[in-house]
């Protein structure tokens, strides 16, 4: 994005998801390296379902685990959720996506 981003996980939010290290360290690695054209491009996620999938993450290893960065309210989170017999259960906003 021009500069240092990082992502600033959401405590309460992330006990609500099951998260691993691994996991969180692919994402921080993945958002590091996003240009802001691409989360300019996002338009908010409730009306429009605008979502950048993190490509380091695969589902099929991670128990149906899916994690995107989308535009929530004006600010770019990361949200999770878990795919479950081909629906998504309950996603949570788990982190925050901050340019330094």
């Amino acid at each position: 994005m021009g500069g240092a981003v990082r992502v600033k996980w959401i405590e309460e939010a992330v006990s609500s998801i099951p998260l691993s290290d691994d996991v969180k360290r692919k994402v921080e690695e993945w958002v590091k390296g996003l240009r802001r054209e691409e989360l300019e491009r996002l338009g908010e996620y409730e009306e429009t379902g605008d979502a950048l999938p993190c490509p380091l993450i695969d589902p099929y290893l991670e128990g149906g685990l899916l994690v995107k960065v989308v535009k929530h309210e004006g600010k770019y989170m990361v949200a999770a959720g878990v795919a479950e017999h081909g629906g998504l259960v309950e996603e949570y906003y788990v982190a925050e996506v901050e340019a330094l």
